[in-house]
């Protein structure tokens, strides 16, 4: 063979040995399972309800955090937080598209597409005793 035809078996040869020096290393063994992890400890509900609320076809209504939230438990299930607007008088929490007042016995709640549900006030919760979210 001439000289020629050699550099282009040397150059096949190089690069065939370059890939065989790349080869990934074989995958690592799959890791052995731990013992199960114990089962989360439910967190006590530490909210403190100042005032409870029956809103007959919608739900109830708790005052929680020193009246910084109202907290919607609807009838089907949901729950919804209403901020405190600061500085209102009477009292007033909202979220996009509800309304709750508290004014003594006047209490109502309402949607912004006029729907207005008159509410009554419920006995605070007993001490230890935590309404469902």
């Amino acid at each position: 063979m001439s000289a020629i035809g050699l550099r282009p078996l040397a150059l096949i040869a190089a690069l065939s040995l370059a890939a065989c020096g790349n080869r990934a290393s074989p995958p690592a063994p799959p890791a052995t399972p731990g013992p199960p992890a114990a089962p989360a400890v439910p967190v006590p509900d530490t909210e403190t309800v100042t005032a409870r609320y029956d809103c007959p076809t919608a739900g109830e209504v708790d005052i929680i955090r020193d009246g910084r939230f109202a907290r919607l438990r609807m009838i089907d299930g949901r729950t919804v937080h209403l901020g405190a607007i600061q500085g209102s008088r009477p009292p007033v929490w909202s979220e996009v598209g509800l309304r709750f007042v508290a004014d003594g016995d006047f209490v109502e709640l309402s949607q912004t597409s006029g729907r207005t549900i008159a509410c009554t006030s419920l006995p605070p919760p007993a001490e230890g005793d935590t309404p469902d979210r």
